[in-house]
């Protein structure tokens, strides 16, 4: 999916990852460097953030869902990365449900600044979408279409965090990486205390991250499992979260065949 190609490079993820997974955090595709070598982790993290896509890119694949006690099941997605301006766009999520409730979930990035979120709704029954606006903190940290992903998690939320602290350099899936631990300003309900992230020293992509509670209990970990090379061009094929509390996972895995 070409909308993997914006997480790949995100994350390698969202970049790798630029998704998020890119967006995870995120699509590999073509991106701006719109900042030089970085010095400490706030242009590290600027660095990430820089990356914007200069291409549309659609895609689809799946999100599946193993919990306890439960039978795994697939969620059809759809993905899209629309290029606004030279500093902003949007990655748009839309996932069928088994019961036939669709959810589309609309990122808009900003190379500084918080990320906007919009999120719909639309049953079977219904002949339009029921959209909601949700700011970036505890509306953001929410269930997308019932799956491990929280829309911050889709949205790389703690990239723009205030404070951000470079911590050690280290290999992480094969690949020589920086450490780099993302606070909030302020930890509302449900949000994250800090996230722990290892960025690719050559792609920026974030290629794993923690996510910790107030009291130092991780409760959520992401991770880029496979990337296949299409036409010349790296593309993420899967990538994992895992929801440590509930001891369940979502695997979002990629078509990568699909025509451009």
């Amino acid at each position: 999916m070409n909308f993997i190609k914006k997480i790949a490079l995100r994350f390698l993820l969202f970049t790798l990852f630029s998704g998020f997974f890119t967006s995870m955090l995120s699509a590999q595709m073509i991106m701006e460097r719109k900042v030089d070598v970085p010095k400490d982790a706030r242009e590290m993290v600027q660095v990430i953030r820089s990356r914007v896509p200069v291409n549309r890119i659609e895609s689809q694949g799946g999100l599946k869902i193993r919990a306890p006690k439960t039978k795994v099941r697939t969620v059809p997605v759809v993905f899209e990365v629309n290029p606004l301006t030279e500093d902003s766009w949007e990655s748009v999520y839309q996932a069928t449900l088994p019961e036939g409730r669709q959810e589309r979930l609309l990122i808009r990035s900003y190379t500084s600044g918080p990320n906007e979120y919009i999120l719909g709704t639309k049953s079977e029954s219904d002949a339009e979408w029921e959209f909601k606006k949700l700011a970036p903190g505890e509306e953001s940290a929410i269930s997308f279409a019932g799956t491990d992903f929280w829309l911050c998690d889709l949205g790389l939320e703690f990239l723009s965090w205030p404070e951000q602290l470079f911590l050690r350099r280290e290999m992480r899936k094969g690949r020589p990486c920086r450490v780099i631990q993302s606070s909030p300003d302020e930890r509302l309900g449900t949000m994250y205390a800090r996230v722990v992230s290892w960025a690719d020293n050559e792609s920026d992509g974030i290629v794993m991250a923690q996510a910790y509670n107030e009291f130092n209990k991780r409760l959520k970990e992401f991770e880029v499992q496979s990337f296949k090379k299409v036409k010349g061009v790296w593309q993420l094929k899967k990538m994992t979260i895992y929801d440590n509390l509930s001891d369940s996972r979502t695997t979002l895995e990629i078509d990568l065949e699909v025509s451009e």
